[in-house]
């Protein structure tokens, strides 16, 4: 265990880890350029048309081929939930002569898939991320009591239970969905992206963020406890002490 007063350096460094690892997914598929169109949440693949789907937590864009650059994308929204048009697209489907993937998406779309927009949460575990890293910034030289560690572990606990919903979320929904979809549509498979495991890694960074600022607490109420030991051992021996010099004169 770290020595009572390193505890907020380790809040520190854990909080910094989650809201990097929690930015790289913020931001996956968003943006075309570099690499973060490699950073989805889950990629519907077709193999007959050597098309795929990547979904991230704001839009979904489909890939041609081996290609890691998409070729068209929906516009970003932070509720948005599945593009049909997309899924027909990918699966040479006319919904107009045909209506299996229209049939199979809406019987999810006043249930599960409208609950897809819960994944959105990453974005405020994000900010409490952010948050715990700037209270344990500042416990250094603002802390004067148990306010600041108690108000990070608090940014600490909602910021796990936001990143483990919203990935708790997209595990759920997307695979159910695209297993009544597979079912009823050849050649359709998917597989996790790298997303559900740095939301997960970002979880856990956030927990232990929680239980070292719950640690600094504990730390200061033991050095408190411990101060008034002291305090209270010297005050009784000052006492003995002035008391035995008085009654030797």
């Amino acid at each position: 265990m770290a020595p009572p007063k390193r505890s907020h350096y380790f809040a520190l460094l854990f909080a910094l880890f989650a809201l990097v690892l929690l930015i790289f997914a913020n931001l996956g598929i968003t943006n075309t350029s570099s690499f973060l169109p490699k950073i989805f949440i889950v990629e519907a693949s077709q193999t007959k048309t050597n098309q795929s789907i990547r979904y991230g937590f704001y839009r979904s864009c489909i890939f041609k081929g081996d290609s890691d650059q998409p070729d068209t994308c929906n516009d970003s929204n932070l509720l948005y939930t599945f593009d049909i048009d997309q899924l027909a697209e990918i699966n040479n489907i006319n919904l107009d002569s045909s209506d299996v993937i229209k049939q199979a998406v809406q019987q999810y779309s006043q249930g599960a898939l409208n609950a897809q927009k819960a994944t959105v949460l990453v974005l405020p575990s994000a900010i409490l991320a952010f948050v715990g890293m700037i209270i344990a910034m500042m416990m250094r030289r603002m802390r004067k009591n148990n306010m600041l560690p108690t108000l990070g572990a608090l940014s600490g606990l909602l910021g796990a239970v936001c990143s483990g919903m919203a990935i708790g979320f997209a595990v759920v929904l997307y695979r159910s969905a695209f297993e009544e979809i597979g079912s009823k549509v050849d050649g359709l498979t998917y597989h996790w992206g790298p997303a559900v495991y740095i939301v997960g890694a970002a979880c856990g960074c956030q927990v232990i963020t929680f239980i070292w600022f719950i640690a600094s607490c504990f730390a200061r109420l033991r050095i408190g406890k411990e101060h008034d030991h002291t305090y209270e051992y010297y005050e009784r021996h000052s006492f003995s002490s002035v008391s035995m010099h008085q009654h030797r004169y």
